[in-house]
């Protein structure tokens, strides 16, 4: 190259400037050229990485690539936007996009490749996202269905009348369009400004019980904001299944709600009295809910989330870090639950 010619000298400053990885390599798989892209993106210096092979930056299970890439390069095909995973010097894997083309010499000859090589990191994590709140929303449209029949056969027991009937489903419906419109929000405007423990769990749980068949025994301390939406999620998704299969359905006993306080942890258990005979599987799936639930506890309350079918019902176990869940330094007056 001539370092002389300013197109040249053009071409080098786009080359060394790009956030891109552009890297070239000879057809035997050893790198030629390292920009600082590469340098920022795989971690190794240039000084370090030319000379070296090309798969310092495969994971072992993606090293069988390279074969097939150097096979296409040969025939002069331009292979683009291939996703895939490579590694960085620390171990780290990154998923990226790649595009490689074939470098040839002065006879037209291909003598080794370019490289360019982005990282989709973002992009996958945000299709992450779009998945889990399609599924969801998938969920949630499904369980509105069956929370709204069962909670027909729920209300039925208690009205002596058609009017009777339609006033309490009236209001367990609008008490859990309430409920969703806690763990959507985004600003917090409507959740409360203080709240205890046992005050949310009554409020997540009543519209679908009748006042006595929710039973709670918890720890007298008050709720951080961060942890109201994380709580209402988990706590609804019980509920919504104990309102179908188990204890708050219409042939169920209700269900015991309470919680201990062990050193730095918050231990809450929620048992069923009675489960449905019909179908006992059915809510211990390890469906969406579950996996809902587990992803919960674990990314918002640094804690673990288990379900399992005991020889007195349905139980399920929440174990999580205290200070997630409870306000700091501030005295919270006597708890309204039972």
């Amino acid at each position: 190259m001539d370092t002389h010619d300013p197109t040249q000298q053009h071409l080098a400053a786009i080359v060394e400037g790009t956030e891109d990885a552009i890297v070239t390599k000879d057809l035997n798989s050893i790198i030629t050229s390292w920009n600082r892209g590469a340098e920022r993106l795989f971690g190794f210096t240039a000084q370090e990485a030319i000379g070296q092979p090309i798969t310092i930056v495969f994971p072992e299970d993606r090293k069988d690539e390279e074969e097939g890439l150097i096979a296409r390069l040969r025939r002069g095909e331009r292979i683009v936007n291939f996703e895939t995973i490579r590694q960085r010097k620390d171990g780290e894997l990154i998923p990226v996009s790649l595009t490689i083309s074939p470098v040839r010499d002065g006879d037209g000859t291909i003598v080794g490749a370019s490289k360019i090589a982005r990282d989709i990191s973002v992009q996958h994590q945000l299709a992450k996202q779009q998945s889990l709140l399609l599924s969801e929303m998938r969920h949630r449209v499904g369980n509105a269905f069956a929370i709204a029949s069962a909670l027909i056969s729920v209300a039925a027991r208690e009205a002596e009348s058609i009017e009777q009937l339609r006033s309490e489903m009236r209001s367990r419906l609008s008490a859990i369009a309430a409920l969703n419109s806690m763990t959507v929000s985004a600003t917090g405007d409507t959740r409360p400004e203080r709240m205890s423990l046992g005050d949310l769990v009554l409020e997540i749980t009543s519209p679908f019980g009748d006042g006595e068949n929710i039973r709670t025994s918890l720890p007298d301390i008050e709720v951080k904001q961060d942890a109201i939406t994380p709580l209402t999620l988990v706590f609804f998704e019980l509920a919504t299944n104990s309102l179908k299969y188990g204890g708050l359905s219409s042939d169920g006993d209700g269900v015991e709600i309470s919680g201990v306080i062990e050193g730095d942890r918050l231990k809450i258990c929620w048992a069923e009295a009675c489960v449905v005979a019909d179908d006992p599987s059915a809510i211990t799936r390890k469906g969406f809910g579950t996996s809902l639930c587990n992803l919960t506890v674990s990314t918002s309350l640094g804690g673990t989330f288990s379900r399992e079918l005991a020889t007195s019902g349905l139980i399920a176990s929440l174990d999580i870090e205290l200070a997630s869940v409870k306000q700091p330094f501030r005295k919270f007056g006597k708890s309204l639950h039972p």
